[in-house]
């Protein structure tokens, strides 16, 4: 894990993270937005781009496919996530699978579970350890996390990958893995669409970007 380090995203601020160089060039991106935490993809390596305090305070996982490129990170960001004083089961959405998935990483671990319980008394306690599934995997297009000023919305083509829409305070930005479209074709107009090539921003995220909240302003008429 990186060191912390000041990254002025403030709780009102709606922004986007890189997951650090270790993730290049899988897709995977933290999103802040009203003081809330989302983790995008969890390709190996993704760990060591978090802090303790974005582990310890991961509101929830968006998966982008059950291929092992896009879920080799999902047991470390467990185990670390844990370790780090996560105090509630970590919520994880992705395609139809995931529950499975899920199930078989939480019993794999059982037994280190049970020593790092014993060892180091992880404050959120021995349930705190587990994956826990967000409902809809069975679901093409549904919404998947919402706290009223957030909501995640995904989208499952037949090549069971999975888009997103991010919607904060009406604001809107589009998240899809390489080889989808279906998010960004059939979405209302976004402020971001994060995909591949030809998009306003292409993977990998290597800087924050601050989503803006307030429409532009138009430039004034000509006389």
């Amino acid at each position: 894990m990186v060191p912390e380090v000041p990254r002025k995203v403030t709780s009102a601020d709606f922004a986007l993270l890189p997951c650090g160089p270790g993730t290049v060039p899988q897709a995977c991106v933290l999103v802040m937005a009203g003081g809330k935490r989302v983790l995008f993809g969890t390709p190996s390596g993704t760990v060591q781009g978090l802090t303790e305090t974005d582990l310890r305070n991961l509101d929830a996982v968006m998966l982008f496919s059950l291929r092992g490129e896009d879920i080799e990170g999902l047991d470390d960001i467990r185990n670390a996530s844990w370790r780090a004083g996560h105090e509630t089961p970590l919520r994880v959405s992705g395609p139809v699978g995931t529950s499975a998935v899920l199930s078989a990483i939480n019993k794999a671990y059982e037994t280190s579970d049970a020593f790092t319980f014993v060892e180091q008394s992880p404050p959120g306690g021995f349930n705190a350890a587990v994956l826990q599934p967000l409902p809809g995997e069975r679901d093409t297009k549904t919404r998947v996390f919402n706290t009223g000023d957030l909501v995640v919305t995904h989208l499952v083509n037949d090549k069971e990958q999975v888009g997103y829409w991010v919607d904060y305070n009406g604001v809107r930005v589009v998240i899809e893995p390489c080889g989808m479209t279906q998010a960004s074709h059939f979405s209302d107009p976004a402020r971001l669409t994060l995909s591949c090539e030809g998009a306003d921003l292409s993977w990998p995220v290597t800087d924050v970007v601050f989503v803006p909240l307030v429409a532009p302003k138009k430039a004034a008429e000509s006389p």
